[in-house]
This record gives structure tokens, C-alpha cells and sequence, in this order.
């Protein structure tokens, strides 16, 4: 008996509740429904606090007639907002900011009780890897400066120690030179 107890409670469509409040459910899916919270209670007890909340809004909504707001009400409301804003701008203003804040993350993480250390733990998972990512493509990047550095320099060792380059860059001169002297001599020529 208890078996089928605590079967029925970790199989209960407590989400098709609502569903079934709103008529959204199709004709067997809400016989299935009425067949289940006929053996299970905590559905029916789940059932029962929802119809009571639906009930409390109705007349909530229904009584909402009975309040009136000024015809300025909105203006007044935005007014007072934007006058109340101030910013973060003094030292004070900012310590109080980051003692709430701290005060927030307190409670998020009493709110979260034994859950808070498989939080963070899966947090700093992450964290280690974004930082194993971020290591990989530095490595990646000085790894192919480094190789390039070596490939240039052992090409600049060739060339500036072959015999040849050194033909070459004493022709190259040369034919500068001569074109200089050749577009220079011209323009003499004219005078």
C-alpha cells in the first residue's frame, strides 16, 4: 500500500491541473485526470488549492470596480518615480547598492541550502572551462607567432648570407642609381 502511494505521488500530473481548470484538456486525457485524483490525494488537495486561488482572484477582480483612481493618478505616479531617481553617483549611495546586493546573494544562497554547493560546483566547472578555452587559443596563437618567427628567420639567414643575394642587391642598386641618374639627367637637359 505504501508502494502505490509514493508510485502515484512521483507520478502525478500536477501540471495538468491547471489544464484541467481551464477545460484545456481533451475529453480521455481528463477522464484519466478524474480517475487519478480519485486514488491520489495529494492531486486533489492540489486541485482544491487552485480552485480556491482562481476563486480568490475572481473576487478580487469582481471588487476592483469599488476602487477608484484619481484621473492623474499615472502622471503623479511618473512624476514622483523620476524625481526618486538619483542614480548611484555618491560613495554612500554605492555602498549601500553592494550591501544589498551582498544581502541578495546571501539569501539566494540560503534559499538554495544543500543545493549551493552543486551550483557553485557546476559554476566553477564552467568557469574552468571557459579558462581551459581561453589557455587553448593563446597556446594556439603563440604557437604559430613562434613558428613564424623561426620560419622567417631562418629564410632571412639564407638570403642575407647566399653570395647571391648580395648580387643581386648590388644590381639592384645599381640599376636605382642609374635610373636616378638617367631621370636627373634629363631634367638637367632641359635647363
Amino acid at each position: 500500500m505504501a508502494k502505490e502511494i509514493l508510485h502515484n505521488v512521483q507520478r502525478c500530473p500536477r501540471t495538468e491541473i491547471g489544464s484541467y481548470l481551464d477545460g484545456e484538456l481533451s475529453p480521455t486525457a481528463e477522464l484519466e485526470l478524474e480517475k487519478h485524483l480519485a486514488t491520489c490525494p495529494p492531486c486533489l488537495d492540489e486541485l482544491n488549492n487552485q480552485k480556491e486561488m482562481l476563486l480568490a482572484l475572481d473576487f478580487a477582480f469582481d471588487r476592483a470596480d469599488e476602487i477608484e483612481l484619481p484621473k492623474d493618478f499615472t502622471r503623479v505616479v511618473v512624476a514622483k518615480a523620476e524625481s526618486g531617481v538619483r542614480g548611484l553617483r555618491s560613495k554612500k549611495e554605492r555602498s549601500r547598492a553592494l550591501f544589498l546586493s551582498l544581502g541578495l546573494f546571501s539569501l539566494i544562497i540560503l534559499g538554495l541550502g544543500a543545493e549551493a554547493g552543486q551550483a557553485f560546483g557546476n559554476l566553477s566547472g564552467f568557469g574552468r572551462h571557459v579558462l581551459a578555452i581561453l589557455g587553448f587559443i593563446i597556446h594556439l596563437a603563440l604557437d604559430i607567432t613562434t613558428g613564424a618567427v623561426v620560419i622567417l628567420r631562418s629564410i632571412c639567414q639564407q638570403v642575407i648570407y647566399s653570395q647571391m643575394f648580395l648580387g643581386l642587391l648590388f644590381v639592384g642598386l645599381f640599376v636605382i642609381f642609374a635610373l636616378t641618374l638617367s631621370h636627373l639627367g634629363g631634367k638637367f637637359k632641359r635647363f
